[in-house]
């Protein structure tokens, strides 16, 4: 999803008409030239006065040799770049038309016409060096006039050409694999730039995260044997002109503290405001929600983000993406999904219609050109399969033939400047900080008491009769503290928590009420954390974190056994309530069942309905619950399947994680409606 902060240079720059067209250099404008009209003496008739040409201004593709431009005739070349951009100009009486230059910089640039052309190319007489600036004022900024003359009367234009640092994409190169670690982009301490992209990470991103996000960067931005060299050298180059800068964080905006402001993060409003930037790439941990651990989930948030900065450009570079244009292709396109019924932002961004407008326009735009560009890479079944109403449509054929005007811009446009990165790619791809269903496994319980203390004032946690017990937690398991609801405990890395100058600790941790917190065990976590009271100080102690548990050993034993065995057997058969079948528990169809902690459930089924469980009813099934991937809305931890027709659950692990709530479901993988409730009790 996109978020609601949009953020460029704030140049206006006229939309651009498909660089397809470069190729056929010539033509006109369109629009009167404006300009002063100077007059050289001479008298006319009533009847046919004379009037002085003009030069025609709105300054497309049709007419520039390079670069781009503004709406106040200001143009901006690479250095190196020697004819800078066509000009055309027209006589209303036929006469042949003059082209002159005059002012400050004049002697600098030169323009050239074909005799009786109504057209002429503006030159550089000598080659532009950015670090070596000739202007009269040495700040590589060119200024002049431009003068049409039909011999008797004549009009002129000022004009500016600024040079630039060299940002053709001849120069872009792909990332080299090193990241570069120093502060040119503060708070963003380790970068990288893959074809003129910037991705810059916050000092809380793992090295393995950015390297995952550049190197998609770099397979997007490749060329490969269909690619259109003019269009993606224009994107390339406007990623260096616009500065485009794709931001990466940990967790989410709201896990910071202190918050990510100019206040707090130097630089922050530097690069907000004079970048290109749109919303950040978040890596996700322990403790993000649910629905972001996935695998799957996180190779669509790259994916998804990385889009939204890259069409953030082609926006600036291609008439056929416009945004806020209502006949642009992408926004015709966009239409035509949304009056089929395949795209409604409604849900999500719908608020903004009526507050910002202009802003609602450019979030559902953006967004929808992610969805076809997924689409369209056939990526979206397999990384965001569940992403209705938003967006309905799963694979390339099926935009096809639903959504013409989508699957048209995206061959036309897509194809020849961005490459499908490809799943066998994006599926070798390893994420440390994810979390998996065999990362974690579950601990002892410890029950926390409160006395006083023996050795001060106050009262302090008992843990094994021991005060301020000193415990070490095992990587890879998941470790349960109940304690009195009065004295919350909580974790840190600073002793004695809050109370000591520190903040909480909170990756992997579940804290409830009343009187319980988990702590997930994880590689990332830290050596060294302390366990302390939320609401009173001087009462915890230390933890330590050691190394991955020996291959093959178990970490720890459950609390609660899990020896007990019980099989179920599972038939089917016509649903009597509706259409379809359903599964069949001792002779009632689709039974809620109690399953107990401590017991080991097998449940025998036809291998034509292999039985799943779930979190959500009707998991994989289900549009609803929160959880939009078929990975979360399938419950895997402490179950084993087997194609041979029997599927195997640990009530006891699904119970330890309190989490996770009493409720389960069972249900079919491959039909929808056939499954029932699970409670685990205790």
């Amino acid at each position: 999803m996109l978020s609601y902060l949009i953020k460029f240079k704030s140049r206006s720059i006229l939309p651009f008409i498909s660089v397809l067209v470069l190729a056929a250099c010539g033509g006109g404008g369109g629009g009167g030239g404006g300009g002063e009209l100077t007059t050289a003496g001479g008298s006319y008739g009533a009847t046919s006065p004379n009037t002085a040409p003009v030069i025609l201004g709105g300054y497309i593709h049709t007419q520039k040799v390079c670069c781009y431009f503004n709406d106040d005739n200001d143009f901006f070349s690479p250095e190196g770049v020697i004819a800078v951009f066509k000009v055309s100009a027209s006589d209303a009486e036929g006469d042949s038309i003059a082209f002159s230059i005059s002012g400050s910089d004049a002697s600098k640039i030169s323009i050239s016409e074909n005799d009786g052309s109504d057209e002429a190319i503006v030159s550089f007489i000598s080659t532009p060096d950015f670090e070596n600036p000739v202007d009269t004022n040495s700040d590589n900024i060119y200024s002049f006039n431009i003068s049409v003359s039909d011999g008797t009367l004549s009009s002129s234009q000022a004009f500016t050409i600024t040079v630039t640092k060299d940002a053709s994409a001849v120069n872009a190169a792909a990332w080299n694999g090193v990241l570069v670690k120093d502060d040119r982009y503060t708070p963003y301490d380790k970068y990288g730039s893959s074809y003129n992209l910037i991705v810059g990470a916050l000092p809380d991103v793992t090295d393995g995260f950015i390297t995952n996000v550049l190197n998609i960067a770099n397979k997007m931005l490749a060329e490969n044997d269909v690619t259109n060299s003019v269009n993606r050298d224009l994107l390339l180059s406007n990623f260096n002109q616009y500065k485009a800068f794709q931001r990466v964080g940990k967790t989410n905006m709201s896990s910071y503290d202190p918050a990510l402001n100019n206040d707090n993060y130097a630089g922050w409003d530097n690069i907000n405001d004079n970048y290109s930037v749109v919303d950040f790439i978040w890596e996700s941990n322990y403790s993000s929600p649910a629905d972001e651990r996935t695998k799957a989930s996180q190779i669509n948030a790259i994916l998804e983000h990385l889009l939204h900065t890259i069409t953030l450009i082609f926006d600036k570079s291609y008439t056929s993406w416009g945004y806020e244009d209502e006949s642009s292709e992408l926004v015709l396109a966009m239409n035509e999904a949304i009056t089929g019924g395949f795209y409604d932002p409604s849900n999500n961004y719908g608020s903004l219609s009526d507050s910002d407008p202009a802003l609602y326009k450019r979030i559902i735009a953006q967004e929808f050109a992610y969805w076809m560009i997924v689409t369209g890479w056939d990526l979206k079944a397999l990384y965001a399969p569940d992403a209705a109403p938003e967006w309905t449509i799963l694979t390339a054929a099926e935009m096809e033939a639903k959504l013409p005007l989508a699957h048209k811009l995206f061959t036309d446009t897509v194809n020849g400047v961005l490459v499908n990165p490809t799943q066998a790619y994006l599926d070798g791809l390893s994420f440390s900080s994810l979390a998996t269903a065999t990362d974690v496994a579950n601990g002892p319980s410890f029950l926390v008491s409160v006395e006083a203390n023996a050795n001060g004032t106050g009262n302090v946690y008992v843990i094994d009769g021991i005060q301020k017990k000193s415990i070490t937690l095992e990587v890879g398991v998941n470790y349960i503290f109940n304690h009195s609801t009065d004295h919350p405990l909580r974790f840190s890395t600073t002793p004695d928590g809050t109370h000591g100058g520190g903040v909480e600790y909170a990756q992997g941790v579940y804290t409830y009420n009343p009187g319980r917190t988990e702590i997930e065990v994880h590689s990332g976590t830290p050596t060294t954390l302390y366990y302390y009271c939320a609401t009173h100080k001087g009462m915890g102690g230390t933890l330590t974190i050691s190394s991955l548990p020996t291959a093959g050993t178990t970490p720890a034993a459950p609390t609660t056994p899990t020896s007990t065995a019980v099989t179920i057997a599972v038939n089917v058969a016509a649903n009597n309530e509706g259409s379809g079948n359903v599964y069949v528990i001792e002779g009632t169809q689709k039974k809620s069942l109690t399953l107990e902690a401590g017991k080991t459930y097998t449940f025998t089924h036809p291998t034509g309905h292999p039985l799943r469980f779930s979190k959500t009813s009707d998991g994989t099934h289900s549009t609803s619950g929160g959880y939009p991937s078929p990975e979360l809305r399938e419950y895997t931890t402490g179950v084993t399947t087997s194609t041979a027709g029997s599927t195997v659950i640990e009530a006891s692990i699904f119970s330890t994680h309190a989490h996770f709530g009493t409720t389960l479901y069972y249900y079919c993988s491959l039909h929808s409606g056939m499954g029932g409730t699970i409670t685990i009790s205790d």
